[in-house]
C-alpha cells in the first residue's frame, strides 16, 4: 500500500505536467515521498509513504515570441506578483490584460502589483511599451500625437526562501511569512511568453514507467492476499 501511495502521487504529478506542457509560465509539479518507519515495540517491519512538499520546478520556461505587446517573458530569478482574493501570489505567466477598470492584470484578471506595492492603473492607450525593468509607458488614446508617459513599474520578485505552494493554474502561494524581495537579476521581454518547463517526452516516459510499477504493486498485493487466504484455509483445516 505504501508503494501504491507513492506511485499514485507520482502519476498525478506527471498527469498534471502532461496536461500543462503548452501552458505559458507553468512550473512542473514534483512528487516526492519519504519512508515513515513504523514506531513502537509491537510495530511491524516496514514503513508508510509520507508525501513531501517539494514545490514546483523553479526553472524558467524558454521564451517564445508572440509579437503581442501585452505579453512579457521573464528571465533571471524573477516572478510577477499578483493580488488575488486570498492574498498575494506569484506567477510566470506574462499574458497581461487591461481590465475595464483600467487595471493591468494577469490572464485571470488578478491585478499585477507594481514596485510601489499597489496595482498599476492605465488610461486607454494607443501604444503600450513595457521595458526590461518593468516600466510601463505609452501614449494616451485621447492624445494620439502626444508624448510617451510612464504609468508605473511592474515589480519583479525574487524566489522567496521556502517552498512555493501551487494554487490554480500558474499561480503559486509564497511561504507563510516570507518576505517578497525585488529580484536583482530579473528582466522582462515584451512580445514574448515563457513556455511551460514541463518536458512532455520525459513526462510520458515517467507515466509509462509508473504505470508498470503500479501494475506490479497491485499484482504483489493480489499474490499476498491469495497467500493469506491459503494460510487461513490450512489453519482452519488443522
Amino acid at each position: 500500500m505504501a508503494g501504491l501511495q507513492a506511485i499514485t502521487a507520482r502519476m498525478q504529478a506527471v498527469a498534471s505536467n502532461l496536461a500543462n506542457a503548452q501552458t505559458p509560465g507553468y512550473a512542473a509539479v514534483q512528487a516526492l515521498t519519504s519512508p515513515d518507519f513504523y514506531q513502537g515495540s509491537n510495530a511491524p517491519a516496514g514503513a508508510d509513504a509520507a508525501a513531501l512538499n517539494a514545490g514546483p520546478d523553479l526553472t524558467q520556461g524558454a521564451p517564445n515570441h508572440t509579437g503581442d505587446p501585452m505579453n512579457v517573458a521573464l528571465s533571471g530569478d524573477a516572478w510577477l506578483q499578483v493580488q488575488t482574493a486570498n492574498g498575494s501570489a506569484l506567477t510566470r505567466d506574462g499574458s497581461l490584460s487591461i481590465s475595464n477598470a483600467g487595471m493591468l492584470t494577469d490572464s485571470a484578471g488578478n491585478p499585477i502589483i507594481g514596485v510601489t506595492g499597489q496595482p498599476i492603473s492605465l488610461p486607454q492607450l494607443s501604444q503600450l511599451q513595457i521595458g526590461s525593468d518593468g516600466t510601463v509607458s505609452g501614449v494616451a488614446a485621447a492624445n494620439p500625437g502626444g508624448p510617451v508617459q510612464n504609468y508605473g513599474q511592474i515589480a519583479l520578485i525574487a524566489t522567496p526562501t521556502g517552498t512555493l505552494t501551487p494554487l490554480s493554474g500558474t499561480l503559486y502561494a509564497p511561504p507563510d511569512g516570507a518576505t517578497l524581495d525585488a529580484s536583482t537579476t530579473g528582466a522582462l521581454q515584451q512580445g514574448y511568453l515563457n513556455g511551460s518547463n514541463a518536458d512532455p517526452t520525459q513526462s510520458m516516459i515517467e507515466m509509462i514507467d509508473d504505470s508498470r510499477s503500479y501494475q506490479l504493486q497491485t499484482d504483489m498485493m493480489k499474490s499476498q492476499g491469495t497467500s493469506s487466504d491459503d494460510l487461513n484455509a490450512l489453519v482452519a483445516q488443522g
